[in-house]
């Protein structure tokens, strides 16, 4: 979490430096006393200048180490970790005696993600404080989030540039067409400089979407921005009813932070007032309603928590408008530390953001759901959408359940490296699933590869996806959109194209790769005939059998995959009628197959029928041998050759 995220902390609030109880003795213990009351009053963005110039004035070496502590710690806490790790360093190897500089120069490593070092610093700060179980929990998350890092998941991280400043910009709400969020950019009301992060106090922003993208931001018109806090918001589907986070009150005397409904009435945002379970003795922001509009998700630093902030739920009667009793959540979402930003997804899913459980850096978010009454055991989020720095306030957009693989899903808040500015909103999408096929093409008979090979990937809506040539190994390779049927077929000079392949990426939920050795056949010498097995007729017939059209249909497929080839379609008589009858036989049955591929749609200037009776056996059964039915069968036969390839309509 950056500097502003602390804005809208529960418990943020500007505190007045009290006064020194006692004079100081020189000039020099005055600053040092001031910077103290300073960072005591949690301006620490002006405690670590104060700091700073005090190591530079201080010549004793002990002291400046004091100073350099102080000064990182306060930038530590104004979240500034780049200024803060430049002290840390300095430090570490100076046998400085606090063992909380360890820990503290781990977590600005962790922040940058260099979690082996890091871990060695946790280790070390085990080490000196073997009872403090932080260390500890923080070498696991080094360990895991090097895992996650190595791993991501499917999601995407974007930053979303179109609304992004140069200074703070965190906690969107996607509502309808609009994106609402906080932002201490120069628009933000009044002039005030936020003496814990060095930036104006902010406000709540909106910026609505179109087909081309967010429009520029602007600032919510009414009653609801004050020169003070505004931070955290939630609007309700119709975007007439809000719940926002206000700290310091309307004065910014408040010492504690509060939730504040408000309503829009001729567009603009009036009487915002505090929920009644608020207190001026501690304090509740985040707001997130469930999605059926009962339950009120929050966080708190109310007396009673299991860490420093707890996320709570309050039970809401719309009706009469009555709010229930809060109720803590309890260990599963819970930590020692900071819990916070809840969001309830339309699925029931709670989201937040946690500084205690294992995560990547600072704040990480989590999931959980509630069964039976009890919340299971959070989940990280993972990389990317958890870094090594502050990552909170997710909101997702409604119709997110129905978006394809690589539409934006959701958008939330970080501080993570290489930003726009301090904290940024980015968008969340799923990347598409891979879908790869490689292959190699070979010849069939030498089982060499075919370089140069034609490789052609058709979808199913018949247009072209890819057109391909095999590498000097006969491999190919090419990636396939997904939720699509797609056929693939191999071609080479002098060969006969390989059958179809038929390749789906419809429904697939994992990343594929699909291979394939394609053999292709050398086309044959057009003195070579080639028998169509399984063409055969009856005694004196020359009509087609069922079988023969079957046998046919595949001849189609070659004629089809081979469109520059013409072929002769010749047929055979056995040798037991006259020699006459048996020609003019053999030429009705070869032309009864010509018939046949013209009325399946191929040219018939692509084909001749030849019928070359008794003249051509396949065997020795001439005229005086005697032979065996299924002899005379043999040849009984259709035969085809190729005469050309280079058929062109």
């Amino acid at each position: 979490m950056k500097k502003t995220l602390f804005l809208i902390l529960i418990g943020c609030c500007c505190i007045q430096p009290t006064c020194a109880q006692s004079a100081p003795v020189t000039p020099l213990d005055y600053e040092i006393q001031r910077a103290q009351e300073t960072f005591d009053a949690k301006r620490y963005n002006t405690a670590a200048m104060l700091y700073k110039k005090l190591f530079e004035k201080i010549k004793d070496p002990e002291k400046q180490n004091d100073m350099a502590y102080m000064a990182g710690l306060s930038y530590i806490k104004a979240n500034n970790l780049k200024q803060a790790i430049k002290w840390f360093e300095q430090l570490v190897n100076t046998q400085y005696p606090n063992p909380d500089i360890l820990y503290l120069y781990g977590e600005c490593l962790k922040y940058f993600e260099q979690y082996d070092d890091a871990a060695r610093r946790f280790y070390d700060y085990t080490f000196e404080k073997p009872k403090d179980l932080k260390g500890k929990l923080a070498q696991q998350s080094c360990n895991e989030a090097k895992k996650w890092k190595a791993n991501p998941t499917r999601y995407a991280v974007t930053n979303a540039t179109a609304i992004n400043s140069t200074n703070s910009d965190y906690s969107p709400y996607f509502s309808g067409t609009k994106i609402y969020f906080s932002s201490s950019r120069p628009e933000a009301t009044g002039n005030q400089i936020f003496e814990w992060t060095g930036q104006k106090c902010s406000d709540l922003f909106e910026a609505t979407m179109n087909s081309a993208g967010f429009q520029k931001p602007v600032i919510l018109k009414g009653t609801i921005n004050t020169p003070e806090n505004e931070g955290t918001i939630w609007v309700d589907s119709t975007g007439t009813q809000m719940l926002y986070t206000q700290c310091n009150g309307v004065s910014g005397k408040d010492v504690t932070c509060k939730i504040y409904s408000s309503s829009l009435v001729n567009g603009a945002w009036v009487n915002p007032q505090p929920l009644p379970f608020c207190s001026d003795s501690f304090s509740c922001g985040h707001p997130a309603f469930s999605p059926d509009g009962k339950t009120l998700y929050f966080s708190s630093d109310m007396k009673g928590g299991l860490g420093e902030k707890d996320i709570y739920a309050v039970n809401y009667n719309r009706s009469t408008d009555q709010w229930g009793k809060p109720q803590n959540l309890g260990p599963n979402i819970n930590t020692f530390d900071d819990d916070m930003f809840p969001a309830m997804g339309a699925d029931g899913v709670l989201y937040f953001s946690s500084k205690g459980h294992l995560g990547m850096g600072g704040l990480d978010i989590f999931t959980s759901t509630e069964v039976n009454g009890k919340w299971s055991k959070a989940e990280n989020m993972k990389s990317p959408v958890n870094s090594g720095g502050d990552d909170f306030g997710i909101t997702f957009i409604p119709e997110y359940k129905n978006i394809t693989p690589g539409g934006i899903i959701a958008y939330f808040c970080s501080n993570r490296q290489n930003g726009i500015g301090d904290d940024d909103i980015y968008s969340i999408s799923i990347k598409p699933y891979i879908f790869m096929v490689k292959g190699k093409v070979m010849d069939k008979e030498m089982k060499i590869p075919l370089p140069m090979a034609k490789v052609t990937i058709i979808a199913g809506n018949k247009k072209p996806l890819a057109t391909l040539k095999t590498n000097d190994k006969g491999e190919f390779i090419q990636e396939l959109p997904y939720n699509n049927q797609f056929s693939l077929v191999a071609s080479f000079e002098n060969y006969f194209s390989s059958t179809e392949y038929s390749i789906s990426t419809t429904n697939m939920k994992n990343d594929s790769t699909l291979e394939f050795t394609i053999m292709l056949e050398p086309l044959p010498a057009p003195e070579q005939e080639i028998t169509l097995k399984g063409i055969y007729y009856d005694v004196d017939k020359y009509d087609l059998r069922p079988e023969a059209k079957t046998v046919l249909d595949s001849l189609i497929k070659i004629m089809n995959l081979n469109p520059g080839i013409t072929i002769e379609i010749a047929s055979h008589t056995d040798s037991r009628a006259d020699a006459k009858y048996n020609l003019s036989l053999s030429q009705k049955r070869a032309q009864a197959c010509v018939d046949y591929l013209t009325q399946k749609g191929i040219d018939k200037k692509r084909m001749t029928a030849v019928g070359y009776g008794e003249t051509r056996p396949e065997n020795d059964c001439v005229d005086g041998v005697d032979c065996s039915e299924e002899q005379h069968q043999q040849n009984r036969r259709t035969t085809f050759r190729v005469l050309t390839t280079d058929f062109n309509k």
